[in-house]
């Protein structure tokens, strides 16, 4: 299979206004050229993005990963393109550890029948954490941190992310053998101070899951995990939906746009009217802007790529081209992706259609239009 796509304005994710002529063969990109081409998609009228990568969601549109069938992983591929979501890590909440296991093998196996964005591997974010941070999770099935559960986890299926509260007994010797093992590692649901987040960066943790929640205020004379993610190079996952943080938070975070990763920890409830829905074991209570338990603690949230995307430019004060960024090349690399989150030789050929308000109108997944609302 071939195709061509022809555009004005790019986002690789730097910002290009120059005629492109992109061919791309068995879903990959195989030249780019700087003139009109006949016979080729025209999307003229529109911009062109890297595709966009949600590497932490745990749910959409009514499925969510941690019910523990293959149903929902698909699901969720079929219906994330018209968010702009091209690739994505399918995220697990906390549940008992045989119920995690089968989920990895099983879905590793189903994610290559997925038919519109592509599971890159699972990001387990409810095991190796702090139970005094559980956040909406159910702490009862936390796990203390050992070498035998990661190694197990790690045969079970396609690890590609892991949260770990780096203060956990054995938690350091996990990060490393987690490293060691090119599984990314991500500081999260922990009451790790500064000098506990800085060992478990120089023992391969690379990224802080989102980033101010469920952790540790920042205080100026004890500035915990986020005080090292401001020191230290961290990939810095954010829930850009006004919620999680506030307004002001958003602005702030372009003083460290080269580390953002945009993820939108979306539930089931993502895309649903506002009601009543499910997160792991518990009840979540959904409403035009937010996912909560009945004590008003947030679970997740229901904010998709798309609106992040418009958030870190309109609330953030980002420009476009920085957005994009947060949204495609940041992710991949934050997992060590190198062949998706730009537009060059050799990547894959997944692109995500702009108009001029930044609403998404077509997606493609290597080479194939899997969302078109033009």
């Amino acid at each position: 299979m071939k195709m061509k796509i022809y555009a004005k304005h790019f986002f690789m994710p730097e910002e290009l206004r120059e005629p492109l002529c992109i061919e791309e063969k068995d879903g990959i990109i195989t030249s780019i050229e700087s003139k009109k081409c006949t016979d080729a998609l025209n999307l003229e009228k529109f911009a062109v993005s890297a595709g966009f990568i949600d590497v932490h969601i745990h749910g959409f549109s009514g499925f969510d990963v941690s019910d523990g069938k293959t149903e929902s992983l698909l699901e969720m591929s079929k219906r994330l393109p018209k968010t702009g979501t091209t690739a994505f890590l399918p995220t697990f909440v906390a549940m008992p550890f045989e119920k995690l296991k089968n989920a990895l093998t099983e879905m590793t196996d189903a994610a290559k029948d997925a038919e519109g964005a592509l599971p890159l591997g699972f990001h387990i974010e409810g095991a190796f954490v702090n139970p005094e941070k559980c956040g909406a999770m159910n702490p009862h099935y936390f796990i203390e941190p050992s070498l035998e559960k990661a190694e197990a986890l790690k045969k079970a299926g396609n690890v590609r992310m892991f949260t770990v509260a780096p203060e956990l007994k054995n938690a350091i010797s996990v990060i490393k053998f987690l490293y060691e093992n090119k599984i990314s590692v991500s500081i999260g649901h922990s009451n790790a101070s500064f000098r506990d987040a800085e060992k478990a960066f120089l023992s391969g943790a690379s990224s802080i899951t989102h980033f101010f929640n469920a952790m540790p205020h920042f205080h100026h004379r004890n500035t915990g995990v986020i005080g090292a993610g401001l020191v230290y190079p961290f990939y810095l996952q954010f829930i850009g939906d006004a919620v999680h943080t506030s307004a002001e938070v958003l602005k702030i975070m372009r003083f460290v746009k080269e580390r953002l990763v945009l993820i939108t920890d979306c539930t089931e409830a993502g895309g649903m009217p506002k009601g009543e829905y499910t997160l792991g074991d518990y009840k979540i209570f959904v409403d035009e802007t937010s996912a909560r338990l009945k004590d008003g603690t947030l679970a997740g949230s229901i904010l998709t790529m798309e609106k992040g995307v418009k958030n870190l430019v309109r609330i953030g004060g980002f420009s476009i081209e920085e957005a994009i960024r947060a949204a495609s090349e940041n992710p991949a690399k934050s997992i060590g992706t190198k062949n998706i989150g730009k537009i060059k030789t050799g990547n894959l050929a997944n692109f995500t259609v702009l108009d001029d308000d930044l609403n998404v109108v077509m997606t493609v997944v290597k080479g194939k239009v899997v969302y078109d609302a033009r």
